[in-house]
């Protein structure tokens, strides 16, 4: 009898990790080594999950196949334009928070994120402190969204 309650307390233990790292889950586009290892070490300082994709369409698979809650995604990703990747990453049942990285930050491209349901920008190369508190205030607001009640 021990042995049978031990393993449903194990059990529900371990579809607690799967739902608060799913909850956690940052799926990277960007095919730049340096922000990639910035991310990598941040999501391990952190307890981030990261997926790294490579293009849209790894992109768009990985997103297919995890609960994603943030989209890091670099405005400079070869062979796509970045409003397009971003809409169409944004297509997803499940609401995720896209922050567009670029080298370049002004207000007009703030601007253009927001409008194409960006969450902010962030400057390439990753700011640590910054990076991290961006991330987890869309970590925050994911949260909230997801203990709404349905139908309100």
């Amino acid at each position: 009898m021990a042995a049978t309650f031990r393993n449903v307390l194990n059990l529900l233990w371990r579809q607690y990790e799967q739902f608060a790292l799913a909850s956690r889950t940052i799926l990277a586009v960007t095919h730049n080594f340096s922000c990639r290892t910035s991310l990598r070490v941040l999501s391990l300082e952190q307890g981030w999950r990261i997926l790294f994709a490579d293009s849209l369409e790894d992109a768009l698979r990985l997103q297919h196949l995890n609960s994603v809650s943030i989209l890091v995604y670099d405005r400079d990703l070869p062979g796509v334009e970045w409003r397009h990747g971003l809409r169409t990453l944004l297509t997803s049942k499940e609401p995720v928070f896209p922050i567009v990285i670029s080298d370049v930050l002004d207000s007009r491209l703030r601007f253009e994120v927001l409008a194409c349901g960006g969450y902010d920008l962030a400057q390439n190369p990753l700011d640590p402190k910054d990076f991290v508190a961006l991330v987890n205030g869309a970590l925050a607001l994911a949260k909230s969204i997801d203990s709404l009640e349905p139908g309100l």
